[in-house]
């Protein structure tokens, strides 16, 4: 489609289709409207010189941002330099005589893209516009906050997290709570008035504030252009799916990605590993993987492992395999020189390896494999497992040496890889990749790199059936394996904060999601998860992607009181029973965007709670999920929206719309179903061990019909292609499957 351009005095404008952009040269200024309807107003430019004052606290992996930024210039006028195929070239002066240039185009017929520079080397470069009221905005990755609605917030990706729960300490609070990792920012956003922004970058220091009075991304010079890609489609899911089409699309998981995991912080022996997979078949839990966490190598990170720690390493994944459990291995992309503060073993041969270099760090050194610093040299830091240095993904022959390492392991029997690590607040401005650019540019980059080293480690050795778990995030990462919501602590108020933190990151396009349940760090950082607070977080487990246990503490359910156990396990089974439903549901994310976890403004934005629900969201097409997220609760107020529903656990129809108030004794989550809905499950006696090998397409199914559908038929696509449906009190199906069909 063409683009059009017209000049009258000062103004010039440009048209594409429904989209018009109006750009007034003095004073600079400008309108993006679409279909008549003004979504940008005020739109304009400036920089700021300064000075970077971010703090590293490596011990938590948090990010302290701190700028002193002098006055900012703000362009004065702008003159047509260029006209472009599909827009044009700007010619900017800024109120202090700097010059700059500001490319303006319309590549789509429902975008607009800027990419600004500026001369003289500024620290920061930004466009902002005006904030309009009741304007709401989602997305930015997985964003650990008490809301979901960022306006009003002042965020730099990398630097956005800090535990302010009930342990955190008088002092700490009083300067913003304690710094942690923001594992998975992303630079991409939705707001209420019909737009979303995504910007083109990855070095550290890129901000987002939604002021009251106007609304600014900017970003470091020394990270290149400012590129800023507006997207105007007609509803937030038509942009995410454009998004996530240029970006990349979520993938299917093989059944066992979306099943239920076990996993302790430190398997001292390979005995405490046999006592998870035996300690869940003794007590009737459902099992599909075990991961082996760190320590689990001779070092970090090598690939090898531990002898002294795991006897017969192959015997062991196959006693596993053989059962159709599948074992993960963690790892992160340094390489050490020295380990003797991370994690090891017990056993004193452990704790030798780990003092000395790992076995592979000099082969990399000699071949240039690692990130270098400012001075050419190996980049050697210290990171929460010793020190050592990062692996350069740039670098073909690095990765190619990495990768081959990994199929090594995967060789043996390892099916999948927990990629942790690989956030982008590792890496200082000056360290340098060897395709040239550097960590003021590249910084979080380097995730996705690592991920995408990782998956293609999988594929080679277990081709669609591998599965990566990795933990950080940026633009295109949704594309490559399942995501995790990183370290948590063991409270209810990091409950919340987590299921904010699903909301934001599903509204980013980060379909497969997972995350600790029961939390990493412990209750106060010193004690086990307590029993309720396990429940109710198991109770989220069974309504997330993948249900995934993990913690430094004792928290394997059989050690907590029957009751305990008894709700746990019921929750792993449901589950286990909700696969083929998740499953349908990530393959409709892979084909359009839309992904597992749904928050309401994706599937009903003209609904005025829709971009402020920070407590329940929808699960698929047809539940709605309202987690307990409150000690001592036995009830709890949902936002339930418009249609009708109907009540899990009662059956009873509800009409949505408003607020509820639903029962929550300890081992119930609220949970509806949208009336007319079909939801496919497995019968609990066939995944009662955990999902096996039963090839999907030959698995028993049971298909319930909640309610009646309004228009007489209902259907359903399974991830496999089995299309089932009812139509007028009759079931349906497109092949042969074994199927209990039932009405509620």
């Amino acid at each position: 489609m063409t683009v059009h351009r017209a000049i009258a005095g000062d103004a010039l404008a440009l048209s594409r289709g429904r989209l018009h952009v109006e750009i007034g040269r003095r004073p600079f200024s400008i309108d993006v409207r679409r279909d008549g309807r003004r979504l940008i107003r005020g739109f304009g430019i400036w920089c700021a010189d300064g000075e970077v004052r971010d703090q590293f606290i490596q011990f938590t992996e948090g990010v302290i941002a701190a700028e002193q930024l002098e006055v900012p210039e703000r362009v004065a006028s702008a003159t047509l330099a260029e006209p472009l195929a599909d827009g044009v070239t700007l010619a900017l002066r800024f109120a202090g005589g700097r010059r700059g240039q500001l490319r303006v185009t319309l590549p789509l017929d429902d975008a607009v893209r800027f990419e600004l520079t500026a001369e003289g080397a500024p620290l920061r470069h930004a466009a902002g516009w005006d904030a309009r009221a009741d304007e709401h905005f989602t997305g930015l990755g997985a964003r650990h906050a008490l809301r979901v609605d960022h306006a009003g917030r002042r965020i730099q990706l990398g630097a956005d997290r800090a535990y302010t729960g009930p342990d955190c300490p008088a002092d700490m609070l009083a300067i913003g709570g304690v710094p942690q990792g923001d594992y998975a920012p992303a630079p991409w956003m939705q707001s209420s008035r019909g737009y979303a922004v995504h910007v083109d970058g990855h070095g550290n220091g890129m901000r987002f504030h939604f002021g009251a009075d106007r609304t600014t991304v900017s970003a470091r010079t020394n990270a290149g252009s400012l590129r800023i890609t507006l997207l105007t489609g007609p509803s937030p899911a038509a942009r995410l799916r454009r998004h996530l089409r240029a970006t990349g699309l979520p993938p299917v998981l093989p059944e066992w990605g979306y099943g239920f995991w076990k996993s302790r912080d430190v398997y001292g022996h390979q005995r405490e590993v046999e006592d998870d997979f035996d300690g869940c078949r003794d007590h009737e839990i459902a099992l599909d993987a075990l991961v082996l966490d760190s320590p689990w190598e001779t070092q970090y990170n090598t690939w090898v492992p531990n002898p002294h720690q795991f006897t017969d390493f192959r015997a062991m994944v196959s006693r596993f395999r053989d059962a159709g459990v599948r074992t993960v291995v963690w790892v992160t992309p340094w390489v050490n020189i020295d380990s003797s503060e991370g994690q090891t073993p017990p056993d004193a041969q452990s704790r030798a390896l780990h003092r000395a270099p790992a076995s592979n760090y000099a082969e990399g050194e000699r071949a240039g494999h690692y990130v270098r610093d400012g001075a050419g040299k190996a980049f050697v830091a210290r990171w929460w497992m010793g020190t050592g240095s990062p692996v350069d993904f740039t670098s073909p022959a690095a990765e190619a040496w990495w990768r081959e390492q990994a199929t090594s392991a995967l060789a043996l029997g390892v099916e999948g890889i927990k990629a942790d690590d690989g956030e982008g607040y590792y890496f200082p401005d000056d360290v340098r990749f060897a395709d040239g650019s550097t960590g003021a540019d590249a910084a979080w980059r380097v995730g996705g790199q690592y991920r995408r080293s990782m998956q293609r480690a999988l594929d080679e050795v277990h081709p669609g059936r591998g599965v990566l778990f990795g933990r950080s995030g940026w633009t295109g990462q949704q594309a490559t394996g399942m995501l995790w919501g990183g370290d948590q602590a063991s409270d209810f108020w990091s409950l919340r904060v987590l299921v904010a933190a699903a909301i934001s990151a599903a509204a980013t396009g980060f379909s497969n999601w997972s995350h600790d349940v029961g939390g990493y760090l412990g209750h106060r950082l010193v004690e086990r998860c307590p029993a309720e607070l396990l429940v109710r977080w198991a109770q989220l487990g069974c309504f997330t992607p993948l249900m995934q246990a993990h913690g430094r503490m004792v928290q394997e359910p059989w050690t907590y009181d029957e009751r305990t156990l008894g709700i746990y396990r019921s929750y792993v089974l449901l589950h286990e029973r909700l696969v083929p439903y998740i499953r349908a549901a990530a393959a409709s994310a892979a084909r359009s965007g839309l992904p597992i976890i749904r928050p309401l403004h994706l599937s009903d934005p003209a609904d005025d709670r829709a971009w402020t629900i920070a407590d329940a969201y929808g699960f698929g097409p047809a539940l709605w999920v309202a987690p307990v997220l409150d000690a001592g609760a036995r009830a709890r107020e949902v936002a339930l929206p418009r249609g009708d529903w109907i009540e899990t656990w009662s059956g009873a129809p509800v009409r949505g719309g408003g607020e509820v108030i639903a029962p929550a004794p300890r081992d119930r989550i609220p949970v509806w179903v949208r009336s007319g809905s079909i939801v496919v499950t497995y019968p609990a006696a066939h995944v009662a061990q955990g999902l096996g090998d039963t090839p999907e397409g030959e698995r028993p199914l049971e298909a319930t019909l909640w309610g009646e559908p309004a228009l007489g038929s209902s259907a359903v696509r399974l991830a496999d292609g089995t299309r089932l449906g009812w139509r007028r009190g009759t079931w349906w199906v497109d092949r042969e499957r074994d199927i209990v069909f039932a009405q509620r």
